[in-house]
């Protein structure tokens, strides 16, 4: 994989960490599997998933994933809220009221920020999404990780993402 992921249609390039392996194609066969699940959100999209290992119970384990979706998934009329729900949804999380929100610009783009705390059988993962509205779809960076210090190195890598 290239060291900088771009997408032409949504008009943006991103830099994923190091030592992470590319597991996109796996992710798009889940997401296809779970479509057909009543809750699921139609045309969901994977851009890009990684990780940094199949053994989600290592203290060091971390991934990523980039998806999308149209804006139209989410009937809510205030992008915010929108925006919240989305993030909720992709961190499986039953209200979006549950996790910690704020916002910041990141190359000229707002992005709602949501942090949750996920529970992985005995494993307690801490996730942060980054949500934005561009050209009519969502765009959604999910972070997850076993540690405070790597969720935070990833969130870091959102400082590398362009739009243009």
């Amino acid at each position: 994989m290239a060291d900088t992921y771009s997408n032409a249609s949504l008009a943006f390039r991103y830099t994923p960490p190091m030592a992470m392996r590319d597991e996109t194609e796996e992710f798009r066969s889940q997401i296809q599997e779970e479509a057909r699940l009543p809750h699921a959100i139609k045309d969901h999209m994977a851009l890009l998933a990684m990780s940094s290992g199949k053994d989600g119970s290592d203290p060091n384990w971390r991934s990523l994933t980039i998806e999308t979706c149209p804006r139209t998934a989410i009937t809510d009329p205030d992008d915010a809220s929108a925006e919240a729900k989305m993030s909720a949804w992709l961190a499986h999380s039953e209200d979006a009221s549950t996790s910690s929100n704020k916002s910041t610009v990141v190359s000229g783009q707002k992005f709602s920020i949501s942090l949750f705390a996920l529970q992985d059988g005995p494993i307690r993962k801490g996730a942060v999404v980054w949500t934005t509205i561009r050209k009519g779809k969502f765009l959604s960076f999910f972070f997850a990780a076993n540690s405070p210090e790597q969720l935070k190195a990833l969130a870091e890598s959102m400082k590398t993402v362009q739009f243009f």
